[in-house]
């Protein structure tokens, strides 16, 4: 739990330090019209851990989405654009990663905190596999 508990607290996207997110959002089946939108788009993440409890808020155009989970433990989940998965949080390496299978595709993605930014990296196991990289600034 040490890791996430390095997150808590709000942090903005760097809007100039992602990398690869067209090709990602593409591989994860957003629409080609969407996917302009959703780069340009200002996202902010909130962390809260409550006990064994960690709440993850995301907000963009808009939209939220809050996840409320236990490390280890899988649980479903429906993303914004309607997408469930099989998710489960977990602490390796210094990393808290989040694993999701589902459809269309199994993704996974690391959230680390680099030169007190934290960096979330996400993988698409699409064929071949789609990564990127988004950089988030704490407010």
């Amino acid at each position: 739990m040490s890791v996430v508990k390095s997150f808590v607290g709000t942090w903005k996207i760097d809007p100039n330090a992602s990398e690869n997110l067209p090709a990602y959002l593409q591989a994860i089946g957003l629409a080609g019209d969407m996917v302009e939108g959703a780069v340009k788009q200002v996202v902010e993440m909130k962390w809260v851990v409550d006990g064994n409890q960690v709440t993850h808020k995301m907000r963009a155009r808009g939209n939220s989405h809050v996840t409320t989970f236990t490390l280890g433990n899988e649980f479903t989940e429906t993303l914004m654009g309607g997408r469930v998965y099989k998710t489960t949080y977990t602490e390796e390496g210094g990393k808290l990663v989040r694993r999701q299978i589902g459809s269309p595709y199994n993704c996974t993605a690391t959230f680390q905190l680099v030169n007190g930014q934290l960096v979330e990296t996400r993988t698409c196991e699409s064929s071949p596999p789609v990564s990127c990289v988004r950089k988030l600034n704490r407010t």
